[in-house]
């Protein structure tokens, strides 16, 4: 059997601890437009996990117009439970329309994100991105890239990578950013591995789509290992994965 020769990671939820951060920012997004179309309700944070873990929206802008839509038609929580698995912003837009502006989604939530470093902040706010917390070790990350190449696909941008790599302590020289493709376009993988063994690491149906797509349309093998059900976290991957490569 071939060695593996990559180890490729999301970021948020895998690499970084995004509770305070990415979720809370969209929780404040969705309650903020809510409350200008006349819905003042809470948004329930295991809402947003389930379906930002149960669909394929690539970045949270759309899961936050997607809880918008859902909420304006309907009770939330039912809206999430029947999401169908492995659908995105398309289904939701047929389904009800587009409820809000993408682009104004997007300034509001960099606005609660990034705080002081989003030029065309809405509002005044100290970013939540200073409340994320790394998972992986760093010096797991610096084992595992003696032995393997390493990179990322995330739904982040390049200033939002940079802010996690120095929070990890670790800078990645292989990465894909939402600026060049976005979750589950095979292009992605095949950019960064073009055909080589490996393993993505991830904690979304979407990160699971992303490999089967890559090997559907270049019909090259590449594993999968989801946290949370492959494994308990991103290091107990690592370690599994160092003790295998001999």
């Amino acid at each position: 059997m071939k060695k593996l020769k990559w180890i490729i990671f999301d970021v948020d939820g895998v690499l970084i601890d995004i509770t305070e951060s990415y979720d809370l920012a969209t929780k404040l997004t969705v309650e903020y437009f809510l409350k200008k179309l006349g819905k003042n309700i809470e948004v329930d944070l295991r809402l947003i996990r389930a379906l930002r873990k149960k669909g394929a929206f690539g970045d949270d802008f759309k899961v936050s117009e997607a809880l918008i839509s859902g909420a304006l038609n309907g009770k939330l929580s039912e809206f999430v439970e029947s999401f169908p698995e492995g659908e995105g912003i398309k289904w939701v837009r047929e389904k009800f329309g587009i409820t809000v502006k993408s682009e104004e989604i997007e300034r509001v939530f960099n606005t609660f994100y990034l705080g002081e470093y989003y030029e065309e902040s809405a509002f005044q706010f100290d970013g939540l991105w200073k409340k994320e917390k790394p998972i992986v070790e760093s010096e797991l990350l610096k084992r595992a890239s003696e032995k393997f190449k390493l990179g990322v696909i995330t739904g982040r941008n390049k200033l939002e990578l940079k802010l996690a790599e120095e929070l990890i302590g670790f800078h990645f020289e292989n990465a894909i950013t939402r600026e060049l493709y976005v979750k589950p376009n095979p292009k992605a993988l095949w950019h960064l591995v073009k055909g080589e063994r490996g393993v993505y690491i991830g904690d979304t149906v979407n990160d699971g789509l992303l490999v089967e797509n890559y090997k559907k349309a270049y019909g090259k093998e590449f594993g999968f290992v989801m946290i949370g059900r492959d494994a308990e976290d991103v290091n107990e991957a690592i370690e599994e994965l160092l003790g295998k490569h001999i």
